[in-house]
């Protein structure tokens, strides 16, 4: 697309994109274990911005700020940073955390083209109450979301399945997923998402004790050799 008209449109679309999802205010930083001590000292979170055609550049966010936008929209997400006085559409492509400490320690974030299809892991979400759950049924949910692939623009925050009809026995997979022509899953069709397993019978297995004063009673050789006594 080198069009004016073209340019124009990406230019629509890209304020569209600014409109729609949170901002991230960001800043420049140096690129230095003793930065980033000082960083989150301040109630910062060391970042690194890259992409198609654009420098990589170490950058720093609000811990609180990136916190709310991630309890909201999720790891996956499309957001703005803003970037030296300039917004622009990225992807959160990994968030790097200390489990000891609850915190992040590190983000990674993708520069997105507005006319070229992006990869993202998108969330899968189950609604309803499966009936073979009542019936004594075990729910497995083995895969919680799937990879698919669009415009940025048509990014979804996440896919909801119902499994309210769901009997003991069924099994939902990712070919079950109504996911629209904008996006396209890259998954193998016929992995499995959710299924309702049979209560497993626990067999109390009875074991005869023998009663007091009672010997127990010998088999094979032992007992031939007892009764030529």
């Amino acid at each position: 697309m080198d069009t004016k008209e073209d340019m124009a449109k990406i230019e629509r679309m890209r304020r569209d994109t600014i409109m729609e999802h949170p901002v991230l205010t960001a800043a420049v930083r140096q690129a230095a274990k003793s930065e980033n001590k000082k960083l989150k000292r301040e109630g910062k979170v060391p970042a690194v911005v890259y992409g198609k055609g654009y420098e990589t550049t170490s950058i720093s966010v609000d811990d609180k700020e990136l916190s709310r936008i991630l309890k909201s929209r999720g790891e996956s997400s499309l957001i703005n940073l803003e970037l030296n006085g300039e917004a622009f559409p990225v992807l959160i492509k990994e968030v790097q955390r200390n489990a000891l400490k609850n915190s992040m320690e590190h983000v990674d974030f993708f520069k997105v083209s507005m006319d070229e299809e992006v990869e993202y892991n998108l969330p899968i979400v189950l609604r309803g109450d499966a009936k073979g759950i009542k019936e004594g049924g075990v729910l497995q949910h083995q895969k919680r979301e799937v990879t698919v692939k669009s415009l940025p623009n048509d990014m979804l925050d996440n896919i909801e399945i119902d499994i309210s009809d769901m009997d003991i026995g069924d099994t939902l997979t990712v070919a079950d997923l109504k996911i629209g022509n904008k996006n396209t899953v890259l998954d193998d069709p016929d992995e499995v998402i959710v299924s309702v397993l049979a209560p497993k019978l626990e067999e109390e297995e009875e074991v005869e004790t023998p009663e007091e004063g009672e010997e127990p009673e010998l088999v094979g050789e032992d007992k031939e050799e007892q009764e030529e006594e």
